[in-house]
Formats: structure tokens, sequence, C-alpha cells
């Protein structure tokens, strides 16, 4: 069994092969071989506004890498106020992320490794945001709004980069100091030219792709600001724990098609900026669509250059993992990266038993 570390995941999962994978892995699925199943999240104390423990948990499976994944995520939470609106913070009192993806074999059941999921996490994020913007962005788009300037927007903003030609890309975060540390930094990795605007407004105007890559538990945009034809991805959503959305109604009602990861989450986890739209009769599921069906082309995605189209990242998903798990298991295996834990350590014995002939259930 392989103990795989942060820095050790930063070194070998590059974002051109985890696009590919998290590609393949969404097509699977929407054929019906890949399997994802809701994921799971609660708080202890449930109060919002009192920092507490949050666990995070996603299973999936996808056959094609030969894998399935658990990912447990243990972290502390707390919503607060930060210029005007509301945020979920993530205190960490040990400054250290405790969230791990278990990967298992699909042949033999046993334990394959267990992977720092911190910079894993943004990556697949970012990845899956790749995908949709090459299914779902104009060809010819070449200018970027992103809201953010914290880890998930790097790797959301090297995604696109990486599927669409960009000449230009535009930020807003809250805290000046951020947004112009992102613009300077980016500009350098990217090779593209990354301005910090001092507005919301300046985000959306003239943009072909809108990204939203925050913390907010509040709209960061007002919907009536969106333009014929442009791409709005968000990927903060109301779970088990508490109600967020980077978007608002507006921007769902003009939206020509939404694309979710995953419809049964949208119901399970309760996520009432999309579902009281519908419930109300406002919007109807037929304008609702999976990114896989997209990929794997049962739905035919964006038809005509003027449609505006929300792609609602709505969840993470079990086949994430499971396709990341294995390009950063194969790949530690074939440098020598990693710490080799003996297998027996994690799975119990059962020899007396089967030696009498048995096959004691889990």
């Amino acid at each position: 069994m392989l103990l795989i570390t942060d820095p050790e995941v930063k070194k070998v999962l590059n974002m051109g092969d985890c696009i590919e994978a998290m590609e393949r892995a969404f097509a699977e699925e929407a054929r019906g071989i890949a399997v994802n199943k809701p994921r799971t999240r609660y708080k202890v104390p449930p109060d919002l506004d009192k920092p507490g423990y949050m666990a995070n948990i996603i299973p999936g499976a996808v056959p094609s890498s030969g894998v399935a994944a658990l990912r447990y995520d243990s972290t502390i939470v707390q919503e607060r106020v930060f210029a005007g609106s509301k945020r979920m913070d993530f205190p960490s009192p040990t400054k250290r992320s405790w969230g791990f993806v278990l990967l298992f074999s699909l042949e033999t059941a046993e334990l394959l490794a267990l992977i720092h999921d911190f910079s894993m996490s943004a990556i697949r994020v970012g990845a899956t945001t790749g995908i949709a913007n090459r299914a779902l962005a104009r060809k010819n788009s070449k200018v970027v709004g992103i809201f953010g300037s914290g880890n998930e927007a790097r790797t959301n903003l090297e995604a696109i980069c990486a599927v669409r030609e960009i000449d230009k890309v535009k930020v807003f975060s809250t805290t000046k100091a951020h947004r112009d540390r992102f613009a300077e930094e980016m500009t350098e990795l990217l090779n593209v030219e990354v301005q910090p605007v001092s507005s919301p407004q300046a985000v959306v105007k003239g943009s072909d792709i809108v990204m939203c890559a925050t913390n907010s538990s509040e709209p960061v945009f007002d919907g009536k600001w969106l333009e014929a034809g442009q791409l709005v991805t968000t990927i903060a959503n109301t779970d088990g724990v508490h109600r967020r959305t980077e978007a608002d109604a507006t921007t769902m009602l003009r939206a020509d098609l939404i694309v979710l990861n995953n419809k049964e989450t949208a119901i399970t986890n309760q996520q009432r900026e999309l579902l009281d739209l519908i419930d109300g009769g406002k919007i109807g599921w037929g304008k609702v669509c999976e990114l896989g069906q997209v990929l794997a082309g049962a739905h035919a995605g964006r038809s005509n250059d003027q449609e505006i189209i929300y792609y609602k990242s709505n969840t993470g998903v079990g086949i994430q993992f499971a396709a990341a798990g294995a390009l950063i298991y194969e790949a530690c295996k074939k440098q020598g990266l990693g710490r080799e834990l003996p297998g027996e350590w994690f799975g119990a014995d059962l020899s007396e038993w089967m030696d009498k002939g048995f096959m004691p259930s889990p």
C-alpha cells in the first residue's frame, strides 16, 4: 500500500493528463459504466456562525482506471461576513489539511493507496472545468473574467487556458492585494495578460467566459449583466451543511442551458438555489442536463454562439477522485515516489475462515 503526500501529488499530476482522465470518467458515467454516489457532508455543531468540525465524504468508481475511490475530508469550517458578504472560512488549527483519498482495486478490493487530497482536489475541480469549457464555451473564446484569487481560482484558470486560446483575463477579489498578486503570478505562469479589476461588473463585461472560484455563500455578480454567448461556471453550492451559491436566480433564468455534474446530488443535497426555481415552475428539468451527457453525445450542449450557458459544477463526484487517484498512483509507482506500507496493516486476515470453506461477509 502506497502513502502519497501532497508534494508528491503536485509533482506527478499535471493538468493536461487530468483533463483527459476527467473527460473519460464523466463519459463513462453517462454510459452507465462508471459509478457515482451522492456527496455527504455534516457539521458538528450544526450552527454555521460557530466554528466546528465538518466531514466531506465522496465515493465513486471508474472501471477503465481499475479503481474505486473514497474521499474523506476532515476540516474546521465557519461562515462569517467579510466585505459585506457571507463566505465560508476554513480555519485550520493545525495548519494542515486532513483530507485523504482511499484508492481500492476493483479486481482484488485491496487498498492500493492513501493519497493526500488538498492539491489533488483543486486540480480535479480545475480539470473538470476544463472539459466543461472545451465542450460548452464558444470556440473563439478569448477573454476570461474570473472571481476569486485562491488555489481553486488558479487551477480553474489554468484548465481554461489549456482548452481555449485565451488572450486576456480579468480578475476580481474582495481583497485588492490578493487580486493584484494573483494577476502578477498567473501572468507569469500562463503567459497570458491577467489584469486586476476593481468591480464585479468589470469581470463580466466583455468576457467570453465568466469563472467563479470563491468561498462566497452569496451571488458574486448580477445575472442582468450577462451577455449573449457567455459561459458561466460556478463551483460553490448548497450541501448538507450550508446554503451557498455564486450565481443568482437571474443567471439561472437567463441561461439557455444549465449543466450539472450530477442531478442526483442536486436533489439529495437540497440545492434550493436551483430546486426552488424548478419547483416554482420557473425552470423545467428539460433545461438541465449533466456534463457527462454532453461528453457522451447524449446531449447536444451548446447549439449556437448566442446561447448563455450556465455550468453549475454542483458537487464533487467520486469518479473525479478515482480517475485522478489512478493517475497519481501509477505515476508514483513508476517514479519510485510514495511510502510503501505493509498491505496487511489495512486488511483483516480471513485465512482461518476461508481455509474452512467459509466466505465471511464484511
